[in-house]
């Protein structure tokens, strides 16, 4: 299937499709406008080589259909992403290429535009949020804590930023080129030690890579721990999010189905060739939820909301989405 969809693909945009699949780029919001960039390159294809309109109406939908599966699983706003990136786009199979082509990237670009203003929004309360901090601990890599990195340098000050390694994905070198950009001081430590070193910080900030109307955040392995940490030392944790991270599932009797990995080749990286590995089990989780006991307050574009209020907030949202209000 994965080759399958790959093959499909415009030559210009495998590269980001194998990103995407093996990892090398991270962030929710990077991989939606990945996809986004892949819709664009089969409706500019489809023009080009004079494709039938429902053929490529049919290979974005089978893009489509391939990440809701796979990289949806994990981030609930990756299928709503695509979701309104392709709506209704079945509507454009009475019409000739060049305008499907034009009203399929539209479509999408509609929904760039909305979901930058948002960011944009969050990152702008976390910044205020952020004005009486000195030192802030960061845990995985989001492309939108990336950005509030980069834009508490609007403070007027140096902040220290204690990052993370977060070893299951390396999701904290990301964030070091962005600290550097914005003139931080970085403190960069083993996740092993973030107990050690979160006491010392004045609040901690990570991305959701969804989240719960109850105000339960998932994110990547380890996030549970930071959850813990902060509360035991009395640490304000941020989850740094828009709304589009929302997964309504739960209030249906749907819940999250957990992504595993296998860290076979990660862990046993030093071990040597003789090493014996057979029979040793390293599947481990990608994602895990932090309790809404555990996280002080989420930062969206509709403010920042204490977890236990989330509820209301998260209804009304995604009635709106669905174009019920």
């Amino acid at each position: 299937m994965e080759n399958d969809i790959r093959g499909m693909l415009p030559e210009s945009v495998r590269e980001a499709f194998d990103s995407i699949v093996e990892q090398r780029v991270l962030g929710a919001g990077n991989h939606i406008s990945m996809i986004g960039d892949m819709i664009e390159a089969i409706a500019k294809r489809g023009v080009d080589e004079h494709r039938p309109t429902a053929q490529v109406i049919d290979e974005v939908l089978a893009v489509a259909d391939f990440f809701i599966t796979t990289r949806g699983e994990a981030s609930q706003a990756v299928s709503n992403a695509i979701l309104l990136m392709i709506h209704d786009i079945r509507s454009c199979a009475g019409m000739d290429m060049g305008e499907a082509a034009a009203r399929i990237i539209e479509t999408k670009d509609g929904y760039a535009r909305t979901a930058a203003e948002a960011v944009k929004q969050c990152v702008a309360y976390g910044v205020k949020l952020a004005r009486t901090m000195e030192r802030i601990f960061v845990y995985d890599y989001s492309s939108t804590v990336e950005k509030f990195l980069r834009c508490l340098k609007d403070n007027g000050k140096q902040y220290e930023i204690y990052i993370a390694e977060s070893r299951i994905i390396d999701g904290g070198k990301p964030f070091v080129k962005a600290c550097r950009d914005a003139g931080h001081k970085i403190k960069f430590i083993p996740d092993a030690s973030m107990m050690y070193y979160l006491k010392d910080c004045d609040g901690a900030f990570m991305g959701a890579e969804t989240f719960y109307p109850d105000g339960t955040g998932f994110n990547t392995t380890g996030s549970d721990i930071v959850g813990l940490i902060c509360r035991y030392y009395r640490i304000p944790l941020y989850f740094l999010t828009p709304m589009i991270k929302l997964d309504i599932r739960p209030v249906y009797g749907g819940r999250k189905k957990l992504v595993y990995d296998d860290l076979k080749a990660k862990l046993t990286a030093a071990w040597g060739d003789g090493a014996d590995k057979d029979g040793i089990d390293f599947i481990t989780p990608e994602l895990v939820g932090v309790e809404p006991g555990f996280i002080r307050a989420f930062v969206t574009e509709k403010g920042v909301i204490p977890s236990g209020q989330m509820y209301g907030v998260s209804m009304e949202y995604s009635r709106n989405l669905r174009g019920e209000v």
